[in-house]
C-alpha cells in the first residue's frame, strides 16, 4: 500500500512514518520543512497550498495521513493560518479525489471543539464531553479545525471519500515528556489540588474567582493570538491556579501518547468504515491521574450533567466512538 504522509517529519508525523514503514508500506512524505531524514521512505519538498504540486505528488497513492498544518495561534497571523490549513486541506482532498484516493486521515484538534486557544469561557452541557456536544471556537485554529472537519463531509458527500478527523489533545512523546520534566510538574499539580481541597470551601471559592477573573481577562485581551503575543507576559501567571485555570481547565487535563496518535492513524487507514468522522482520541485517563469529578467540582462546578459516569481518573472527553468505529485502544494510559 502506497501512503502519501503530509507533514510527516513533525511530532506526530514521524513516528507515523516509521510504523508505516515497519509495517511494509510505500511511503511517501511531503513537507514544507527539509527531508527528515527517515530511512526507507521518498520524500518531497511540497507547499500544500500548490495545488498542481500537491496533485503530482499524491497521484499513484492508496491513502493520505494528512498531517501538514499551522499548529496554534502564536506563530501566524490568523489570516494566514487560516489559508494553510483550510486552503491547504480543502487542497488535499480535492486531489484526493482528481487522483482516485478514497481513504483519508487527518489531523483534527479537540480545539474544533473550541478551549484552549479562545477568548472566552466558553460554555459547557455536559461531561464528558463527546462528538455530539454543540462547537463554540472564537479563535483562528480552532475554527480551522471546525471547517476541516466540514471539508472531509463535503467531500464524502461529494466524492465517497472515507475519512477521519482526529481531534488530537495535547500530544507527547517520550522525549517531550522528558525535556518539559512532565511527570515531576504533574505530580506536583496532584500535590496542590490535594492542599487546595484541604482549605475551606469560602477560601476555595475566593481563590477560583480570583484565577477565574483574571484569567479570563488575559483571554479577552487574546493574549495567544500572533498580534497580541508580544505583550503576554507567561511568568505574571504567578500561581499554580491561575495556570491551570488559564491553560489546563482549557485542554480538560487531556493528553495522547505518540504511540497512541500513530496506533490512530494506522487503524483509521485500515478499519472497515464509511462515512467521514470526527473522533477524539486520547487517554482513557486525564494527565493528572487524579480523580475526575474532584476536577470537575473544582474548575466546572456549573456542569452537573454527566453523559457516562466517571469513576477514578477516567478522561473527561470521551474515546467510545473512536474505540467502536476502528478499534482505538490507548496504551498509554498515564505518565505518573
Amino acid at each position: 500500500m502506497r501512503i502519501v504522509v503530509t507533514g510527516g517529519a513533525g511530532l506526530v508525523g514521524k513516528p507515523v512514518c516509521e510504523q508505516f514503514l515497519h509495517n511494509g508500506w510505500d511511503v511517501h512524505v511531503i513537507d514544507a520543512a527539509p527531508d527528515p531524514g527517515i530511512a526507507g521512505l521518498s520524500y518531497a519538498q511540497c507547499d500544500i497550498l500548490d495545488f498542481a504540486a500537491l496533485l503530482k505528488q499524491i497521484e499513484g497513492c492508496d491513502a493520505i495521513a494528512h498531517l501538514a498544518a499551522i499548529p496554534s495561534t502564536l506563530t501566524h497571523p490568523n489570516s494566514t493560518l487560516f489559508k494553510i490549513n483550510v486552503a491547504g486541506t480543502f487542497n488535499v482532498f480535492e486531489a484526493a479525489e482528481r487522483a482516485g484516493v478514497r481513504r483519508i486521515a487527518q489531523a483534527s484538534s479537540v480545539n474544533a471543539f473550541g478551549g484552549y486557544w479562545g477568548c472566552d469561557d466558553r460554555q459547557y452541557d455536559y461531561f464528558p464531553l463527546d462528538e455530539d456536544h454543540p462547537l463554540h471556537t472564537t479563535d483562528a485554529y480552532s475554527f480551522s479545525k471546525q471547517m476541516v472537519e466540514e471539508i472531509a463531509n463535503y467531500f464524502h458527500r461529494r466524492s465517497g471519500i472515507d475519512s477521519v478527523s482526529f481531534r488530537f489533545p495535547a500530544v507527547w512523546s517520550d522525549a517531550v515528556i522528558e525535556a518539559r520534566q512532565l511527570r515531576q510538574s504533574l505530580s506536583e499539580q496532584r500535590e496542590q489540588l490535594d492542599a487546595f481541597r484541604q482549605i475551606s470551601p469560602a477560601r476555595q471559592r475566593a481563590r477560583l474567582a480570583d484565577a477565574r477573573a483574571r484569567a479570563l481577562k488575559s483571554r479577552a485581551r487574546r493574549v495567544q493570538e500572533y498580534d497580541s503575543a508580544a505583550d503576554f507576559d507567561r511568568d505574571a501567571l504567578d500561581d499554580w491556579l491561575l495556570r491551570a485555570y488559564f491553560f489546563d481547565r482549557f485542554n480538560y487535563w487531556a493528553f495522547i501518547h505518540t504511540m497512541d496518535s500513530t496506533q490512530a492513524f494506522e487503524k483509521a487507514l485500515t478499519a472497515d468504515y464509511q462515512g467521514a468522522h470526527a473522533l477524539f482520541v486520547n487517554s482513557d485517563l486525564n494527565c493528572l491521574n487524579y480523580d475526575s469529578e474532584a476536577l470537575l467540582s473544582i474548575f466546572f462546578p456549573d456542569v452537573s450533567r454527566r453523559s457516562k459516569a466517571l469513576r477514578g481518573a477516567e478522561a473527561l472527553v470521551n474515546i467510545e466512538r473512536a474505540r467502536q468505529l476502528i478499534g482505538f485502544k490507548p496504551t498509554v494510559h498515564s505518565i505518573i
